[in-house]
């Protein structure tokens, strides 16, 4: 049996209070390496714009007056539907997961299109969820678009293992918070692109 209107409010509201903390005008930037150890990163941005897209609940209450009202609990049943294709069903369990400081996310890579009806471009997460992220064409920035449940190496072309994540306000000029840090990794081989090598690495 699938969730209920009232059980998706309660997770929506949950995770609007989470999405708040910890992600609203925030920036992540991801550390990841390939399978030859190349080191890449991905920073991404969240607006609180961004978040009705995550539920994948279907109305047309714009998205900022949508997340003002999941923040005050003011969303009602009557103002969504769910996903004819089922779709809502399937973030919803997951969505309260993955909001978090770090998301969760211990991989990354590109979307496969494994998923026809679906569009986005980045994924990162791991083995039970992940966030899709595409470019948001007016800035070039990456934001998040959907979530999903399942493997995310079941989802993108190939896996980069993310070894450490950082966390700034958008208005901050340097990352210096670390949200999330793997274990068993070589810092010393850590091979920052040029533009991030400002960025503090653990010691090895």
């Amino acid at each position: 049996m699938g969730i209920s209107k009232t059980q998706a409010l309660s997770v929506v509201f949950a995770a609007a209070k989470s999405y708040k903390e910890n992600l609203v005008n925030h920036s992540l930037l991801f550390v990841y390496t390939d399978k030859h150890k190349k080191t890449y990163v991905m920073e991404v941005t969240f607006d609180k714009s961004n978040f009705k897209h995550l539920t994948g609940l279907k109305t047309d209450i714009n998205a900022g007056q949508f997340f003002d009202l999941c923040i005050n609990k003011r969303l009602s049943e009557s103002d969504f539907e769910f996903a004819d294709d089922g779709t809502t069903q399937l973030k919803l369990p997951v969505l309260s997961k993955i909001i978090s400081k770090h998301m969760s996310a211990k991989m990354i890579g590109d979307y496969n299109r494994s998923m026809p009806k679906l569009y986005t471009e980045k994924l990162a997460g791991g083995i039970t969820a992940c966030i899709g992220f595409i470019r948001d064409n007016d800035e070039g920035r990456y934001i998040p678009n959907t979530v999903l449940e399942g493997d995310i190496r079941d989802k993108v072309e190939s896996v980069g293992r993310i070894v450490i994540t950082y966390r700034k306000r958008r208005d901050e000029a340097k990352y210096t918070e670390v949200v999330y840090k793997a274990k068993k990794v070589e810092w010393g081989k850590i091979k920052l692109p040029e533009e991030y090598k400002n960025l503090s690495l653990p010691k090895a």
